[in-house]
């Protein structure tokens, strides 16, 4: 399940030993501290998405299917789509499978043009199942307490190290090149074990959702 936001500030007070008793209350003693999580946390997150492993979402486009289908720009041959508005978050492709009649299977006929725009031939019909690598989205100073962290356990609690480290490094530096060096020894063997999905399914490693978007 998700961590809230609220759960991953009172995670990262408590790595700091600045959270009296059991939930988070703004006080003098952590204000500035609570004042600087967002872009702490925002780094971590970005870190992880883009270095660690991706978070994979999916876009449904369809061509040719009467009133269903999805529209695209007409660009000589090819349907235009514009990923950074259809997809939430669009970071990369990741892979795209189509499914027309009775035929489903991974798609390879596509094209992009920039690093965000989707080109597919106008000519193929189907249903495309556009599997792509997010970007998280931003913590603000006006996130909810209760807001979702789409994080396991495990990632929170190395993304609050990070948190700790960015926060506390004017406190106490040796405590705080402690945490962030675990974070970023965490964050390879990630990688690493996405590399090795990645080897054995041809594609399909990433970081797994907690919401479910892969």
């Amino acid at each position: 399940m998700s961590i809230t936001w609220k759960e991953l500030q009172e995670t990262c007070l408590r790595k700091m030993d600045s959270l009296d008793g059991v939930a988070l209350t703004k006080d003098s003693n952590n204000a500035a501290y609570l004042y600087g999580m967002p872009a702490a946390a925002n780094e971590a997150l970005m870190l992880l998405a883009t270095n660690g492993r991706y978070w994979k979402k999916l876009l449904t486009i369809t061509q040719k299917e009467g009133e269903t289908a999805t529209k695209g720009e007409p660009l000589g041959g090819f349907l235009a789509y514009d990923l950074r508005q259809l997809a939430e978050g669009f970071y990369c492709i990741d892979k795209i499978k189509r499914a027309s009649g009775t035929d489903y299977g991974t798609y390879s006929g596509y094209m992009m043009e920039g690093d965000h725009v989707l080109l597919l031939p106008a000519e193929d019909e189907g249903t495309f199942r556009v599997w792509y690598n997010a970007y998280p989205t931003r913590i603000t100073a006006e996130t909810a307490a209760d807001f979702p962290i789409d994080l396991h356990e495990d990632a929170a609690h190395y993304v609050a190290h990070y948190m700790a480290g960015q926060l506390f490094k004017h406190d106490d530096i040796s405590v705080a090149q402690i945490y962030m060096n675990e974070f970023f020894e965490w964050m390879e063997r990630l990688a690493e074990s996405g590399r090795k999905a990645d080897g054995r399914n041809a594609g399909s490693g990433g970081w797994t959702s907690v919401k479910g978007y892969y």
